[in-house]
Order: C-alpha cells, then sequence, then structure tokens
C-alpha cells in the first residue's frame, strides 16, 4: 500500500465532515477552551444523535448566521486550516470535535511510527482473511 494512504484517509474524513456541515446533517455545538490558549469546536446534529442547533425562537436571521458559521467550518476543513481531532461520546449522542492552527492549536500530523503499525497490522489482518 501508498505510504500516504493514512493521510488520504484523514483527509477524507475532513472532507466527509465538511459534506455534513453543508448538508446540515452537523452543526456547530459550543466550544471548548484548550489549556494550550487555543480551542476546538464540538459539532453535533441528527446524524450523531444530537440535535440541529437554530436560531432563538427559529429565527431565520440567526439561523441564517449559524448556517454561515457553519459553512464557514467546512470551508477550513475543505482547505485543511482545521481538521478533525476527535469525538466526545456522550449519552444518546456523540460530536466530532475539530480544530486546527487558525484556532491556536498545532497541525494534526500523522506520524510515522503510527503508519507503520497501521500498515503492519493491515497487512496480518488481509493475510488471514486470505486463508
Amino acid at each position: 500500500m501508498d505510504n500516504h494512504t493514512a493521510e488520504w484517509i484523514y483527509l477524507d474524513i475532513n472532507l466527509i465532515t465538511a459534506v455534513l456541515l453543508i448538508t446540515g446533517q452537523l452543526t456547530m455545538d459550543g466550544i471548548f477552551i484548550l489549556p494550550t490558549g487555543g480551542f476546538s469546536i464540538p459539532l453535533q446534529g441528527p446524524i450523531t444523535g444530537g440535535r440541529r442547533l437554530v436560531g432563538k425562537s427559529n429565527s431565520k436571521v440567526l439561523t441564517f448566521v449559524v448556517d454561515s458559521i457553519d459553512f464557514i467550518l467546512a470551508l477550513l476543513l475543505i482547505f485543511g486550516q482545521i481538521s478533525v481531532r476527535g469525538t466526545l461520546i456522550s449519552s444518546g449522542y456523540f460530536s466530532i470535535v475539530v480544530s486546527g492552527p487558525i484556532f491556536g492549536a498545532p497541525k494534526t500530523e500523522v506520524s510515522e511510527k503510527a503508519k507503520e503499525e497501521f500498515f503492519e497490522h493491515l497487512e496480518v489482518f488481509l493475510k488471514s482473511k486470505r486463508s
């Protein structure tokens, strides 16, 4: 397998998350302040068992503001300025957490050791399935 497969998988996760933001399946649901001075944004929505954030009293103007923030987050994901950092699991739903250098958090990179271990395990798994 190509040595860059792990980066492509990571990129795919970011692009899928961006599509879910644009289609309204995910929306911003708060902010986490990091001890390093940056921040992360949890995303949740119907697809994660959560709720879709809308403007107070279903205000069309405030809902447009929320949708605009979601669109900006999607663009930041597409252009690699932020990335999916992990998930936050709660009772009945989960959130997808995003952050990146533009939010004061370091860029997430796939380590060489993690890539090697991933492909070693994948090779063993694929060989066991062929038998």
